[in-house]
């Protein structure tokens, strides 16, 4: 019996939903833009407006730092200025001067000295991403961020994320988390293409194998998130 054979294997191939793709993120960018504040980029209410006491975030200045430069990438005008920016507040603003890394607010005014790898991967893939739009500052805000995850968050020995210390380094926090070594994958997939240095190649599949081959493999494949710093749940 002769079966039916659409004409494309899925819709997420369709020239319909690809163009609502592209409509849709366009309509996204010209929201984010007014996420832009003097010292990086910060929170946007619903209806895409900054609170009256906003202030910028490492984690949002990152974020939009990739986003932007993915659309400048893309070749879409008005966008490489929004790039510099958050390069410019990465490397400024919201970086430890005195001890490297970086705050999760503008000279963590905040109150939190702390530096967290969940910030931290983010910085790293908002830096690559700038690379690869070639903007000005973005080699050595990811030399730094490079430098950073190799000095003190990734963990050889462990094949995994170290989760978060002191302003100084000085001190651990007793805790692993699957989320921050999650984003970490995604951020080291990045470095390895802008790098073409198979390490972060490595280091992702390596904290793969142990967040989902090992403890999620043995949890009927249901992601466990929170570890002490043994690794048991």
């Amino acid at each position: 019996m002769d079966t039916f054979q659409p004409a494309f294997s899925s819709w997420l191939n369709a020239p319909a939903h690809q163009q609502w793709l592209a409509t849709e993120g366009l309509r996204l960018l010209a929201f984010a833009k007014a996420a832009k504040l003097a010292e990086g980029f910060g929170n946007l209410d619903e209806k895409g407006r900054l609170s009256a006491n906003a202030q910028a975030e490492t984690m949002n200045t990152a974020r939009m730092t990739h986003s932007f430069a993915m659309a400048h990438i893309q070749g879409l005008p008005g966008f490489a200025e929004l790039v510099d920016h958050g390069i410019q507040a990465l490397s400024g603003p919201l970086r430890d001067a005195e001890h490297g890394g970086w705050f999760a607010t503008p000279e963590h005014r905040d109150g939190n000295t702390g530096k967290a790898a969940y910030l931290h991967a983010f910085v790293a893939l908002a830096a690559s991403s700038a690379v690869v739009a070639q903007r000005p500052g973005a080699q050595a805000l990811l030399d730094d961020a490079i430098h950073i995850i190799d000095t003190h968050f990734w963990s050889e020995e462990e094949g995994a994320m170290r989760e978060s210390f002191n302003r100084d380094w000085s001190v651990e926090e007793a805790y692993r988390g699957a989320n921050s070594n999650m984003h970490a994958t995604e951020a080291f997939l990045a470095l390895a293409d802008v790098t073409e240095d198979n390490r972060w190649l490595i280091r992702a599949q390596r904290i793969v194998e142990r967040v989902i081959h090992d403890h999620a493999a043995a949890n009927d494949y249901l992601v466990v998130e929170h570890f002490d710093r043994d690794w048991q749940a």
